[in-house]
């Protein structure tokens, strides 16, 4: 029965590993995540839907090109820096939340937990139990949704260097980076509080330049069709839409401007900063340039299959 779910449904299609397995879960997912939206769970029901169920549908994808040790690194390397500085945020005031009635599980008031364990390390932020889901699940999101990405593309031409696309990564970062760099002089913060979300954006753009400085493999991918499509698609369309969709509509955070930059676009109460329209760009380069470091340094420790992953055996 096991061996069954675990056959691919579409052999001869572009889903070509997709399984009865991989789509039974993602459709729990989604079913349970709809019902938790309805019920005004706006948080977890959303994230259930499109990112647990996004994992779970690109799995397979992600699982054919690479191994458990690459995703036990790539998580260790995002997830606790990340939940450390989005607890921080909270704590200096940087944004709040909806009532504790609106969250599905509210257990991390200081000392309240299993075990008293919210006393622990950086824990104990007024907060939803949510928020220390989230980093790992948005961690595993991108790095799966890449590898289906990669998958689907229709042609090895967009995975492959092109002399057109020569010397322009080095100009648009450093563009980026000099405007990310610009706007904490321009707009210092009013409360002279730490922008814990902006330092975290600022190292995943220090991430991207040193991928692109010790990684070939790097330096090759940014020249090719696929990268350019990646980072407009998920920095430029879906991250603002996504957190459009979270922070104006559903308030499942509310961003304090008194605390942090000026936003660039407001919506029912709710605004967001312009440090996170530009913080969106690094999420479309970190996780590929963290990934192909890891390629570099570890090899076959971390890659399955070096056929289905661009520019992994380069020297």
């Amino acid at each position: 029965m096991i061996a069954k779910l675990n056959q691919p449904l579409w052999p001869r299609s572009r889903f070509n590993l997709t399984t009865p397995l991989s789509l039974l879960l993602t459709a729990i997912s989604v079913i349970t995540g709809i019902a938790l939206y309805s019920r005004g769970f706006t948080y977890e029901g959303a994230a259930l839907v499109y990112m647990s169920g996004g994992i779970l549908f690109a799995w397979p994808y992600y699982s054919a090109r690479f191994t458990g040790t690459m995703t036990c690194l790539t998580l260790a390397c995002f997830v606790p820096i990340s939940i450390w500085a989005q607890n921080k945020a909270v704590e200096s005031g940087s944004w709040h939340y909806r009532p504790p009635e609106g969250y599905l599980l509210w257990i991390t008031r200081e000392g309240q937990g299993w075990g008293n364990w919210t006393r622990h390390l950086w824990l104990g932020n007024d907060m939803p139990a949510m928020e220390y889901a989230f980093y790992p699940m948005f961690c595993l999101f991108h790095i799966t949704l890449f590898s289906l990405y990669s998958h689907l593309l229709p042609d090895a031409w967009f995975e492959e260097k092109n002399p057109k696309l020569k010397g322009w990564f080095p100009i648009v970062i450093s563009v980026v980076v000099a405007a990310f760099i610009a706007i904490y002089f321009i707009f210092p913060n009013p409360s002279g509080a730490t922008d814990y979300l902006y330092w975290l954006a600022g190292l995943g753009y220090v991430i991207t330049l040193a991928a692109y400085a010790v990684s070939p493999r790097y330096r090759d991918y940014t020249q090719s069709p696929a990268f350019w499509i990646w980072a407009v698609g998920i920095g430029a369309m879906f991250m603002p839409a996504w957190e459009f969709f979270h922070c104006c509509l559903n308030h499942d955070w509310i961003y304090d401007r008194a605390k942090t930059f000026p936003f660039y676009v407001q919506y029912r109460g709710a605004g967001i900063p312009l440090s996170e329209l530009l913080g969106y760009l690094t999420t479309a380069t970190t996780f590929q340039g963290l990934m192909l470091m890891l390629v570099r340094h570890f090899g076959k420790i971390v890659i399955r299959n070096h056929a289905l992953v661009p520019f992994s055996k380069t020297t």
